[in-house]
């Protein structure tokens, strides 16, 4: 009777998705981190339009499904910088290349992925900043800071 109620329960748990991989049923703390959920990003057109009017540096992160270090740059960096509060003063979006590639390919320079572009609006026009490849906050907020220091003082 014990056993039935048992996998009962597990087999509730389960259909609720509260068993399984990161769950608190069998999640091991020392082995399995928990996860930070990814916030929401803007669309490419609404942060480029929030970034015109606010004078903001446009973030912009190019990838693909299928990459690996795309997908850790975002989870293990751009994720953490979001949740942290250390892109707020950037607007950030994400543009995956497969899926728009006529304006990936306007954004980036060369065909490495994973590529961090940062536009920022200036008296003269739009300057652009990049990163190619897997990088770390510190690369991440080096980039914002010399974006940053492009734009004009506000008045």
């Amino acid at each position: 009777m014990l056993r039935s109620a048992t996998l009962a329960v597990l087999l509730i748990l389960a259909g609720s998705g509260l068993a399984g991989n990161g769950s608190i049923l069998g999640a091991d703390p020392v082995t399995q981190p928990p996860r930070l959920s990814e916030p929401e990003v803007l669309p490419y057109e609404v942060a480029y339009r929030k970034a015109r009017d606010e004078r903001k540096p446009l973030l912009i992160l190019v990838g693909a499904d299928w990459c690996p270090a795309c997908k850790t740059l975002k989870s293990d960096t751009i994720v953490p910088m979001k949740q942290s509060g250390a892109l707020k003063e950037v607007i950030y979006t994400q543009l995956d290349k497969d899926a728009n590639p006529e304006l990936a390919n306007e954004v980036m320079q060369g065909k490495i992925l994973p590529q961090l572009v940062v536009f920022c609006q200036s008296d003269t026009g739009w300057k652009r900043f990049s990163l190619t490849g897997m990088q770390t906050e510190t690369r991440v907020k080096e980039l914002i800071r010399k974006a940053s220091e492009a734009l004009p003082a506000r008045r």
